[in-house]
């Protein structure tokens, strides 16, 4: 396929409302909807560990609150700005929100129906079964996306998600893209898949849910899954390159970009690398995952500018890390690109006293 007819999912990352949305329309043949934090105090998706520890982690409450509050404000204001302009779906994260009874879910689902109306909503990302499915009775006219935390496997669990939900479009867990060979059952079988490009790790959904608690909270390695076993897992990954892409056109329909809690211009500037098919840029700017973003706390800054994504060996499409211990290819190349006196501090080290 030419890279330049390839459809995105862009997250919205809080900055200028105005001028994200002035970026969005010079790319939007190539944007199929923004996904944005919906703006509630609470929260309700794991962008809320961007601020909810910072406080724990030392910075001034004040500060964080202001953050918070500003984020907060430019989603209300982006949703708003954008209306008939980009289709907006937004996040729901069953791991941020606490009930325990069912009138306590069915108020939750009456208050997300209520956004979807004055906010007029295209959809929600749903990974709860229960919101899914109340939410859907209510609004069957609002689109349903899966999280890749719905965590959907095999068939059957899509066709329950379709039938009771509505979902129309299924976000598979990252490291399924690890076995090519599901996702074509997936898509043969009918169903608009999704998948995330830039960010994963080799442990999967939802250990992402500890990468974000640990960024949180000062990338505190003890919260990863991901970076325990030395430096060749800066490449390990469920993600796809850019330049892997044309593997994945016959049974990918969207792909996503993360960066809900990033800064800036880097989602323009990562949808234009895909776009571009540009392997060139350092894979601490381009890519996300737990043991990446360690690595930008552990490294110096001339070191991470070297590891670029082209470094990443194209052996990782087909091998799913089986062989490892007898071939090393990672290890090596990472060995080449980060001074010995470094290595050290990606591998866990386990002490019984």
């Amino acid at each position: 396929m030419n890279p330049k007819r390839r459809i995105y999912s862009l997250p919205y990352n809080g900055t200028n409302p105005a001028w994200f949305l002035q970026e969005v329309e010079k790319r939007k043949q190539n944007i199929d909807h923004v996904y944005c934090e919906l703006p509630f105090k609470e929260m309700i998706s794991h962008v809320r560990f961007t601020f909810d520890d910072r406080k724990s982690a030392g910075e001034n409450p004040v500060d964080v609150d202001a953050m918070r509050a500003l984020y907060l404000k430019n989603c209300f204001e982006f949703l708003r700005l954008s209306r008939g302009k980009v289709r907006r779906i937004c996040p729901v994260n069953a791991m941020c929100y606490p009930f325990a009874a069912e009138d306590e879910v069915k108020n939750f689902v009456v208050m997300l129906a209520r956004a979807a109306k004055e906010l007029q909503l295209e959809g929600f990302i749903l990974s709860d079964y229960r919101v899914a499915a109340l939410l859907h009775a209510l609004l069957p006219e609002v689109e349903i996306h899966t999280s890749c935390n719905a965590y959907q496997w095999n068939l059957r669990q899509m066709e329950i998600w379709r039938e009771k939900c509505g979902a129309t479009v299924f976000n598979p867990p990252r490291e399924i893209l690890k076995t090519p060979t599901r996702l074509k059952e997936m898509h043969d079988a009918g169903f608009r898949l999704k998948c995330l490009v830039n960010e994963a790790c080799l442990m999967g959904c939802p250990n992402s849910f500890n990468h974000n608690l640990s960024i949180a909270m000062g990338r505190r390695p003890v919260l990863l899954s991901c970076c325990q076993n030395g430096v060749a897992d800066l490449f390990r990954a469920n993600w796809i390159l850019p330049r892997w892409q044309k593997h994945y056109d016959d049974v990918v329909d969207i792909y996503k970009i993360a960066g809900r809690n990033t800064e800036g211009d880097y989602p323009f500037k990562t949808l234009d690398a895909y776009l571009a098919e540009d392997d060139s840029m350092p894979l601490a700017e381009l890519m996300i995952s737990g043991t990446v973003l360690f690595a930008t706390h552990m490294l110096p800054g001339e070191i991470l500018q070297g590891i670029t994504v082209d470094k990443v060996p194209d052996k990782l499409l087909t091998c799913e890390c089986r062989e490892c211990e007898g071939c090393g290819l990672c290890e090596k190349i990472l060995s080449e690109l980060i001074p010995e006196k470094y290595r050290e501090s990606f591998r866990f080290k386990i002490k019984v006293t």
